[in-house]
């Protein structure tokens, strides 16, 4: 039942990007394959690609040496590829047993006219039946066949999922985060029944975040970044590969001008001992040192939910004013929904984040930004047909005191002399450097006490993420709180004073900056447990 899967110099452009670059791989029979890379790697589009969602500009897909490139999804399933999504659609109101069903005999009756043939309805139904039963043992939900399928937890809905996906009989399943949303006891019953899908006799290709399930599970890596292969062979092998390291930590920047060590920390980490202060008594004649300000930022049991899935958990930690705290972790951890959490554009499950020692976790947005918080998304989500003058000024809607307007736009253009150069051009003609630099200009022209950064690496080229790293810091010494989410691990440490880490929505370590760097834990956070004897190397 095994099958080889042979992808060569596949590509696909949108418009100017070429989200997938000249990828080729290939599947060995009887194993389970992974493909992992940091964000914006290109491993979803890759299987939308191989899965027939998505056309490819060039390259060639085989199976078994037949080709399939271009060819649509139902075609795919019926030669036995199937593929799951990051996001788990059941049918509410019926049972986990109806579900199965369901799926099973659509791939029956995938044309309508074959109803008109009682004898093959008959048939069809049969087979759905005993499809749906297969699936059924296979996930192990047999407990819960007749309990009504959106009333199970997250993790049974995701496993349903499979079994759905299993109903078409494949021979080969592409899974797509498997274990997003999960809990560690979720995450651990998904892994068992990847196992068990692979000992049944079905090859299993998997994108995944969470690195612990994928060096327990795959034989072979391959490794994306960028859009391009950077490693495939055996996983013992591509997980020490100090390429892929560095891919997922970062470039050493020891020795990059602009980007010296800073000074001794300022920050401490909250709720979970803040370490010695000066007593407030007089001691020896000595007068007491005055009460520690509250943090400009406190985050206290944090937790943030998108439905059923917890993507934060009992987070913790503070920043000082005028410090920088990096916040990093692997793709899916929870940075980016701690970002939304802190600017207000996601509710809270539990907590509460304070600036200042005052609660605003029930504060709308608008209010947050009157207070000083603003916020530079991933992405950058520039107005594509305003000027970079005109985006700038967006960022200043609320103000009205027009002369420091105008002074803080020449703020922005010290800080980014580029900008000045392409003040007249459109965000739409702006490189993906250019366009990062705007976004971040646009969010310091609030005159912003606590700035969020999220993810402002994202897809530059190494000169560009030092040029914008250097502003960073150059914002950070004028006197600018800072929380930063990065991909990029080494780059954060080096910009911030103190760091969090981050893993699937845990708090895992928090400390100074410099010692997280060499704390095998952040290698582990990343590549696994298996890829500190790497780090360390």
């Amino acid at each position: 039942m095994s099958v080889q899967l042979n992808v060569q110099g596949l590509s696909r452009n949108f418009g100017g990007i070429r989200a997938v670059d000249e990828v080729s791989f290939s599947t060995a029979p009887g194993q389970i394959t992974g493909v992992i890379g940091p964000n914006g790697a290109g491993k979803t589009t890759l299987f939308n690609l191989i899965a027939g969602t998505t056309r490819p500009s060039a390259g060639a897909v085989t199976m078994d040496g037949a080709a399939i490139t271009g060819r649509p999804a139902a075609y795919l399933a019926r030669q036995g590829l199937v593929r799951t999504f990051q996001m788990t659609h059941v049918f509410a109101g019926h049972t986990v047993f109806e579900n199965l069903y369901r799926a099973a005999l659509f791939r029956q009756f995938p044309s309508p006219w074959l109803l008109f043939n009682p004898w093959g309805v008959r048939r069809g139904r049969q087979e759905a039946a005993r499809q749906a039963e297969q699936a059924l043992a296979l996930i192990g939900l047999e407990s819960v066949a007749n309990e009504q399928a959106d009333s199970l937890a997250y993790g049974l809905q995701k496993i349903l999922g499979v079994g759905m996906a299993l109903t078409a009989t494949p021979r080969l399943l592409l899974m797509d985060e498997p274990a997003a949303g999960l809990n560690p006891v979720e995450t651990v019953a998904m892994a068992d029944l990847i196992e068990r899908i692979h000992a049944s006799g079905i090859d299993v290709v998997v994108v995944e975040h969470d690195m612990g399930l994928v060096m327990r599970l795959c034989q072979k890596l391959v490794v994306l970044v960028n859009g391009r292969l950077l490693a495939e062979g055996p996983t013992a092998q591509v997980r020490q590969d100090p390429r892929v390291i560095e891919a997922y930590l970062g470039a050493d920047l020891d020795n990059e001008p602009g980007l010296e060590p800073l000074v001794e920390s300022k920050v401490y980490q909250g709720g979970m001992g803040r370490g010695t202060q000066a007593s407030a008594s007089h001691q020896n004649g000595i007068p007491a040192m005055p009460p520690k300000p509250a943090p400009m930022l406190e985050i206290k049991d944090l937790s943030v939910s998108y439905g059923a899935v917890r993507a934060l958990g009992k987070v913790s930690f503070a920043v000082e004013e005028a410090s920088v705290c990096a916040v990093i972790g692997a793709n899916g951890a929870g940075k980016s929904t701690l970002m939304k959490a802190i600017s207000g554009l996601v509710p809270v499950a539990g907590g509460e984040i304070l600036m200042e020692g005052q609660p605003i976790q029930n504060l709308s947005a608008e209010r947050r930004v009157n207070l000083g918080i603003a916020l530079s998304p991933e992405g950058r989500r520039l107005f594509p047909e305003l000027t970079v003058r005109e985006n700038l000024l967006m960022g200043a809607y609320l103000r009205r005191d027009q002369a420091d307007i105008t002074v803080d736009l020449e703020r922005i253009y010290a800080y980014f002399p580029r900008l000045l150069e392409r003040e007249q051009s459109q965000g739409r003609h702006l490189s993906g450097g250019e366009q990062q630099m705007c976004a971040i200009g646009r969010a310091l022209m609030s005159r912003p006490r606590l700035l969020l950064l999220d993810e402002p690496s994202l897809g530059l080229a190494p000169a560009v993420t030092l040029e914008v790293a250097r502003a960073i810091r150059q914002i950070s010494q004028d006197g600018t709180t800072i929380v930063l989410v990065e991909q990029n691990a080494r780059l954060a440490l080096k910009l911030s004073r103190h760091a969090v880490v981050l893993e699937t929505g845990r708090l895992s370590l928090a400390g100074d900056s410099k010692d997280i760097m060499n704390n095998p834990q952040i290698a582990a956070a990343y590549l696994g447990h298996a890829a500190e004897a790497s780090h360390h190397a």
